[in-house]
């Protein structure tokens, strides 16, 4: 639809992307332009960052912004005999001038898709209906100001005296990609009138959509006899993004040996893993068993890299040799015991008559290990024992501001981990190189804290080389369910500090719980490679809770605490990975203080969407490659917290049950 999520010409509908959708578009309908870029986070959930500018004319700059963050959750599946239904809100967290709440229903009947459904606000100032939700509660019947200075939010939600009805249909031609609509909204723009001469446009509007390839789509529309409306989107999905594990199975060249040899060799098992990069330690064999810790890297899927170091431990584990177990790390951290049937790999992957699927009915998982801390140190054959290393290209762009247009920020980040430290500690270093960026408008237009926590972001932008990281870790496992962390030093851009984080994650289960703390320093921008410090510095700590959702592979996680403005708050995310590495993740963080605009106005969220593409299943490409996108407000002081260089529980993922199960089918070495 206009505005970005699926749906008629203006108003929505109930239909939903497939999961991993991304859509980025433009549209126009006087008086409005939009941009919008939308991500179907997970089945039935699907967000849109929006930013609407008032123009009178498209050559013209914008007389005013109203971004927006939307979003529709589906309620209820299409089926025989029930519509698919859906609720959800434009200008959720956003600018009031643009907000609506609707519940929309849709159903299929052969080439024609009907629609209809009730709207509040924007979606229902025809006012054709009393408030069914007033009888709930009086808060349902408050009056809604449309120009207020403060932001919407849900104590705005499906408020307001009346709602209004909307409805219409899509035919699907028979000319491939090419569909009619036909719809009649109930959004006749009080705003609009209030505030300048309009023209408030018919109810009814009827045009054509086109789908010109997979990933082009565009359409027109008659808004009445007198207006034209406007559309161009792009669309994708990150479930065809190049698989990072299928371009790291490819340069593999050893095979799984058919026959088993006569000798016993645990140490050729580790120098033999070590030349297709798998990484073994203490390797052990015995007349039945044997058994090794692998380190993995969190490039590729930790069922490959298993499979990859059974396969060399099979090859030469003698005749006799029943039982693999290996014990999979991240740094100091653990995970459960894996202990699989040698005979399991054999008819798989050498005789092509087993399946993953036998290997995982048989595997056993053993969490209940206690262990004191272990010193082990890797086998890098890099210069200077340097591993881990990353190219990262980072960009974040904003939608979601009233004082700007687009704001962006294109930086290189080069990362690297040195060698461990007596066997116990981790050290890690990042330089960060600025490329591009427009921020240098930001000073002007904004007012800056006197101690700011990222208002200042343009001033750090400013240098083009700067020290991102550097810092000294200690990480260890109590059992494979518990972990701890320490880090000292430059934590990040813009904070040094020292802190550490507690996590309990017990393996086959949904949920975890953890605690952290932050003792931070404001770093100084006006200082060589910001190194320096401004004499800021304030104690930030939160509790989190994660929880993965059955069949999703979405990851829900709350944190509530202590930010850096010193503001209590909390924020909840959804994190969605796939199969081929990457992963999206949406945010909102409510704060109780507000930052403040250009206009008076005033906002107690902060919230984004980010999205992380591997590289390295580009052919040619290295494997620490990376893509990085934010789409969030630049120079926000409230919910700010530290970006700490190592999370516990994105590095216990690949430790995890719901990681191993998802990537299982990948542990045959092909």
């Amino acid at each position: 639809m206009l505005t970005g999520p699926l749906g008629l010409n203006t108003v929505p509908s109930a239909r939903m992307d497939e999961t991993g959708t991304v859509r980025l578009g433009v549209s126009t309908l006087d008086p409005y332009a939009h941009s919008y870029i939308g991500f179907q986070l997970a089945e039935p959930l699907y967000v849109n960052i929006r930013q609407s500018a008032e123009v009178s004319n498209l050559n013209e700059n914008a007389d005013h912004l109203y971004p927006g963050l939307d979003f529709k959750l589906r309620l209820l599946e299409e089926n025989a005999y029930c519509p698919a239904i859906v609720i959800g809100a434009q200008s959720a967290i956003g600018h009031k001038r643009m907000a609506g709440e609707y519940i929309a229903l849709s159903k299929r009947y052969k080439d024609f898709d009907f629609t209809a459904g009730l709207g509040w606000g924007r979606y229902g100032s025809a006012a054709q209906l009393d408030n069914p939700l007033k009888v709930l509660s009086s808060h349902f019947g408050e009056d809604r100001l449309s120009d207020s200075p403060l932001p919407n939010g849900p104590t705005n939600w499906f408020t307001g005296d009346k709602i209004g009805l909307f409805g219409g249909a899509e035919y699907f031609t028979p000319w491939e990609g090419l569909s009619l609509k036909l719809d009649l909204g109930a959004d006749r723009y009080e705003a609009e009138n209030a505030a300048f001469d309009f023209a408030t446009p018919a109810p009814w509007s009827i045009g054509a959509s086109y789908r010109a390839t997979d990933w082009l789509n565009f359409s027109i529309a008659a808004q009445g006899t007198g207006k034209l409306m406007g559309r161009l989107t792009l669309t994708n999905n990150l479930k065809n993004w190049f698989d990072r594990d299928k371009a790291e199975a490819e340069k593999n060249t050893v095979p799984f040996r058919a026959f088993r040899t006569d000798l016993r060799l645990p140490d050729q098992m580790q120098l033999s893993a070590e030349r297709e990069d798998v990484l073994l330690n203490d390797v052990k064999a015995d007349n039945l068993n044997a058994s090794a810790d692998i380190l993995l890297r969190d490039t590729t899927s930790s069922p490959q890299q298993i499979g990859q170091a059974v396969k060399h431990m099979a090859n030469h584990a003698g005749p006799d040799v029943e039982a693999i177990n290996l014990t999979p790390r991240v740094m100091g951290l653990r995970g459960p015991q894996i202990t699989m049937l040698r005979s399991d790999f054999e008819k798989a992957a050498a005789h092509h008559r087993g399946s993953p699927e036998e290997i995982w009915h048989n595997a056993e998982f053993d969490s209940n290990q206690s262990e004191s801390v272990q010193r082990y140190r890797r086998r890098d054959s890099n210069l200077f024992g340097l591993h881990d290393n990353k190219l990262i290209f980072e960009n974040q762009a904003s939608l979601a501001e009233e004082d700007s247009g687009v704001l962006y920020r294109s930086a290189l980040l080069l990362k690297t981990k040195g060698p461990r430290i007596f066997g116990l500690f981790d050290h890690g270093y990042a330089l960060r190189i600025n490329a591009k960026d427009n921020l240098e408008r930001l000073g002007k237009i904004r007012p800056r804290a006197i101690l700011p926590v990222r208002s200042n972001v343009d001033v750090f932008a400013e240098r083009t080389f700067a020290l991102d990281e550097a810092y000294l870790a200690f990480t260890h496992s109590f059992r494979p369910d518990f972990h701890l962390s320490l880090i000292s030093g430059y934590l990040e851009e813009m904070y040094a500090g020292t802190g550490g984080e507690l996590l309990y994650r017990p393996f086959g289960k949904r949920y975890a719980f953890g605690i952290e703390g932050w003792q931070s320093f404001k770093r100084d921008p006006y200082q060589d490679l910001n190194i320096g410090f401004n004499g800021d510095h304030v104690f930030t700590g939160h509790v989190n809770g994660w929880y993965d959702i059955p069949g999703q592979d979405l990851t829900l996680n709350i944190k509530a605490g202590r930010f850096l403005a010193e503001d209590l708050g909390a924020r909840i995310s959804a994190v969605k990975r796939f199969d081929n590495g990457a992963k999206l993740e949406g945010f909102v963080t409510l704060s109780n203080q507000a930052d403040f605009d250009l206009f008076g106005g005033t906002t107690h969220s902060y919230n984004g969407i980010r999205l992380s593409l591997p590289l390295g299943g580009i052919k040619y490409v290295p494997r620490g490659v990376a893509f990085n996108a934010k789409f969030e407000p630049f120079g926000r002081d409230i919910g700010q917290d530290i970006q700490k260089p190592i999370s516990l529980y994105e590095a216990t993922e690949p430790l995890s049950f719901p990681h191993l199960k998802r990537h299982w089918n990948k542990i045959v070495p092909k």
